[in-house]
C-alpha cells in the first residue's frame, strides 16, 4: 500500500500569516464581524474564520465561506470571491470527498484568479486541483496542473510552492524502483525548504513520503524513525497524524510485530473518524485487512476490506479501490470461495489498467525530464566554468613559451611559432567542426530539427500543445506467436526490414516517427511543424504501408518472415515534448494518442481503422465503411470506420 501526499497552502496573499484551530481568534473575529459593515474587511475576516475551522468543523467552515462569497459578489470583490470558492472546497478535501462538487469549486476559484491575474492564487489552485487528481490516481492530469503551478511559483519566488513541487516530483520518481534514489533526494530538498520557512505540516508530509520509500526498500526500521519525526511535526501544526499511524502499522507488520501493527492501525481509524478524514479511514481499514490476511484471520480481513471498500464509494480514490479488490481476491481464494475471488480479481485488473493506462509513462516521463534538465543545466554551468579556467591557464602557458622563444631565437623563432600556432588552430578548428557535425547528426536522428535547434539554443525543451495532429499506429498480427516460432536473429531482421520501409514511407508523406515498442510502430503528422494536411498525409502513408506489407506477404524476400498488419488512425490535440535526460526521446501524449491506439487494437488484419475525428476530415476525399459504435478498453465506446479500396 502506498500514500501520495500533496501539500497545498491555505494562506491568503493579503494576510501576514495563517491561523489554525484558535477558538479565541474565531471569537474575536466574530465580534468584529457582528459590529462591522459589509465591506472587503468583513469578507477577509469571514474567510479567515473558514480557514481556521475547515479541519475541525467543516460544515461551519463552509457556512463562513458562503457568507464571504455572498458579500464579495455584492462588492464585486474578485479576490475575496476567488478565495471564497477555494475555502468552500477545503473541508471537502480534508474529509476525503474528492467529488465533482470539490473540483467545481476550485476550478471556479482558478478561473477568477486567472481573470484578475493573481499569480500566487493561480499557482495555489493549480496545485490544489492537481492534488485531487493525483489522490484519485489520475497522475497524467495531476502532472499537467503541477507543472503549470511550478512555473508560476518559480516566476514569483514562492518557496512554499517550490518545496511542494519537489514533494510532487519525488512522488513521480517513487513510482519506479530505479529512481528511488532521486525520489529520496527530492523529498529531502522539500523537507529542508519546509523546515527553513517553518511550515511544519510540510515537514511532516515530506517525512511520511520518505518513510514510504523506506518501506518499499524493505527497511521498516528507518521508516519508523522518520514517522516519529512526522508525527511530531504534524502535531505542532495541528495536522492529521492518521497517515503516519497507518504507516507505523505497516512497518511493525513488516517486522512481524503484529500486535503493535494492530494497535497503530486501530488508532489511525479512531483519529481519522474523529477528523472525518475518509481517505485515511479507508486506507486504515484496508491495511488492517492486509494485516489479518497475513495472519490468516480471514473473516476479520474480509470485514475490514469491505469497510474500506464502502468508504471508497465516497472518496472515489482509484488506488484504494485497486488495493481492496486485490485484498478481497486473495482472501476469498484462501477461504475457497473461488467465485468471489474471481470476481474481485477481475475488478482488480480493470482498476489497475484504469490507473496506469498507455498515457501514464509518457506523461510522468515529461515531469522527470523537467526536473532532471534543471540539474543538468547546473552541471553544464560548472563544466563551462572549469573549461574557461583551463583555457586561461593554457593561454597563459602559451604566452610564456612565446616570450621565451622571442628572447632565445629572435625573429626567426617568432615566425616559426606563429606558423605552428596557425596550423594548430586550423587543425583544431577542423577537428572541432567534424565533431560538432557528428553530434548534430546524432541529435537530428533522435529529435525533430526544430526541437533539436531549441535544445541547442536554450539547453532545454518546453512541452508544446498542438490543436490538431494525426496519430498513426501499426501492429503485426500474431507477432508473439511468430516470436516463439522463429529464431531471434530472423525475427529482428524481419522487423527491421518492415520498419525501415515504414521510415521511408512516413518521411515521404511528411510524418514524424515517434517511437517503436516491440512490433508496434507509432508516427504522427502535423508536428513539430503545424500543417492542415496531417490527416490526409497519415492516411496516404497508411495506404502505402498496407500495400507494402501485403506485397511482402505474397512474395517475402529470403530470410524475411511475412506478417499481416493492423493500422489505426485518429486526429486531435496532443502535447509534445522530450522525455529522458541521457537518451532523449521526442514523444507525444494526450487522449488523442490513446484513441489512435484503440483504433489500431480494434482494427482487423489488412484493414485501416479510423476514428470519427479523422473520418469527418477525410470523408469527402476517400471512401469509408461505418463500423458502428465499438466498445474498447476502459469501457469507452467509439465510432469507427474502415477504409475502403
Amino acid at each position: 500500500m502506498r500514500f501520495k501526499l500533496v501539500i497545498f497552502t491555505v494562506l491568503f496573499s493579503f494576510y501576514c500569516q495563517p491561523f489554525f484551530g484558535q477558538n479565541q481568534k474565531v471569537d474575536s473575529l466574530e465580534a468584529l464581524i457582528n459590529s462591522g459593515i459589509r465591506d472587503t474587511t468583513m469578507v477577509n475576516r469571514l474567510l479567515e474564520i473558514s480557514v481556521i475551522l475547515n479541519k475541525d468543523e467543516p460544515d461551519l467552515a463552509q457556512k463562513y465561506a458562503n457568507d464571504a462569497i455572498e458579500i464579495a459578489k455584492e462588492l464585486n470583490y474578485k479576490k475575496g470571491l476567488a478565495y471564497g470558492y477555494k475555502n468552500l472546497g477545503l473541508p471537502l478535501y480534508f474529509k476525503g470527498e474528492l467529488n465533482n462538487e470539490l473540483v467545481g469549486y476550485w476550478k471556479e476559484s482558478l478561473d477568477i484568479f486567472n481573470e484578475i491575474g493573481d499569480k500566487q492564487g493561480i499557482s495555489n489552485l493549480q496545485s490544489n486541483i492537481g492534488s485531487i487528481y493525483q489522490t484519485k490516481g489520475d497522475d497524467p492530469t495531476a502532472l499537467s496542473y503541477f507543472l503549470n503551478s511550478v512555473r508560476l511559483a518559480e516566476e514569483i519566488g514562492d518557496s512554499l510552492r517550490i518545496a511542494t513541487a519537489y514533494l510532487n516530483i519525488g512522488s513521480v520518481y517513487s513510482n519506479e524502483t530505479l529512481t528511488y534514489a532521486q525520489a529520496l533526494e527530492a523529498y529531502k530538498k522539500s523537507k529542508k525548504i519546509f523546515d527553513a520557512i517553518g511550515y511544519q505540516e510540510g515537514v511532516g508530509y515530506a517525512a511520511i513520503n520518505m518513510a514510504e520509500l523506506f518501506l518499499k526498500e524493505n527497511n521498516p526500521k528507518s521508516a519508523l524513525n522518520v514517522l516519529d519525526e512526522s508525527i511530531i511535526a504534524l502535531r505542532k501544526s495541528g495536522g492529521n497524524i492518521a497517515t503516519s499511524l497507518i504507516m507505523k502499522g505497516q512497518a511493525h507488520s513488516a517486522l512481524g510485530e503484529f500486535g503493535m501493527a494492530d494497535s497503530y492501525l486501530k488508532e489511525a481509524i479512531t483519529v481519522s473518524t474523529q477528523k472525518d478524514s475518509k481517505i485515511e479511514e479507508s486506507k486504515a481499514y484496508i491495511e488492517l485487512g492486509n494485516l489479518y490476511n497475513k495472519q490468516d484471520k480471514l473473516t476479520q480481513a474480509t470485514e475490514n476490506y469491505l469497510k474500506g471498500l464502502n468508504i471508497t464509494e465516497t472518496t472515489l480514490v482509484y488506488r484504494d479501490k485497486r488495493d481492496v479488490y486485490d485484498g478481497l481476491a486473495r482472501t476469498y481464494s484462501k477461504l475457497g470461495d473461488y467465485e468471489n475471488a474471481y470476481t474481485y480479481q477481475k475488478l482488480f485488473s480493470a482498476m489497475r489498467d484504469t490507473i496506469r493506462n498507455s498515457d501514464y509513462e509518457k506523461t510522468v516521463g515529461d515531469l522527470r525530464f523537467q526536473f532532471d534538465i534543471e540539474n543538468k543545466e547546473k552541471e553544464i554551468e560548472l563544466l563551462n566554468a572549469e573549461n574557461e579556467l583551463k583555457q586561461v591557464e593554457l593561454e597563459r602557458a602559451t604566452v610564456t613559451k612565446r616570450y621565451f622563444l622571442v628572447v632565445a631565437a629572435l625573429l626567426l623563432l617568432i615566425a616559426i611559432g606563429f606558423i605552428s600556432r596557425y596550423r594548430f588552430i586550423k587543425k583544431s578548428n577542423k577537428k572541432l567542426a567534424e565533431e560538432r557535425n557528428k553530434a548534430e547528426t546524432i541529435l537530428l536522428n533522435i529529435l525533430p530539427k526544430e526541437t533539436a535547434e531549441e535544445l541547442k539554443v536554450s539547453g532545454k525543451i518546453k512541452a508544446k500543445e498542438f490543436e490538431q495532429i494525426t496519430v498513426l499506429f501499426t501492429d503485426f498480427k500474431e507477432f508473439s506467436v511468430a516470436a516463439e516460432e522463429i529464431a531471434a536473429d530472423s525475427l529482428v531482421k524481419s522487423v527491421d526490414y518492415y520498419f525501415s520501409k515504414f521510415d521511408s514511407i512516413i518521411e515521404k508523406n511528411n510524418l514524424e516517427k515517434i517511437k517503436t515498442i516491440g512490433d508496434s510502430y507509432m508516427c504522427a503528422g502535423g508536428l513539430p511543424t503545424k500543417n492542415k494536411t496531417n490527416a490526409e498525409d497519415a492516411y496516404n502513408a497508411a495506404l502505402e504501408i498496407m500495400k507494402f506489407v501485403n506485397e511482402t506477404e505474397k512474395n517475402p524476400p529470403k530470410g524475411i518472415h511475412p506478417f499481416q498488419i493492423r493500422i489505426g488512425i485518429n486526429t486531435g490535440p496532443v502535447v509534445a515534448g522530450v522525455v529522458g535526460t541521457k537518451k532523449f526521446q521526442y514523444d507525444i501524449w494526450g487522449s488523442s494518442v490513446n484513441i489512435a491506439a484503440r483504433m489500431e487494437s480494434s482494427s482487423e488484419a489488412g484493414r485501416i481503422n479510423v476514428s470519427e475525428n479523422t473520418y469527418q476530415i477525410l470523408k469527402d476525399k476517400f471512401d469509408f465503411n461505418y463500423r458502428g459504435i465499438v466498445k474498447v478498453k476502459n469501457s469507452q465506446s467509439l465510432k469507427m470506420y474502415f477504409a475502403e479500396g
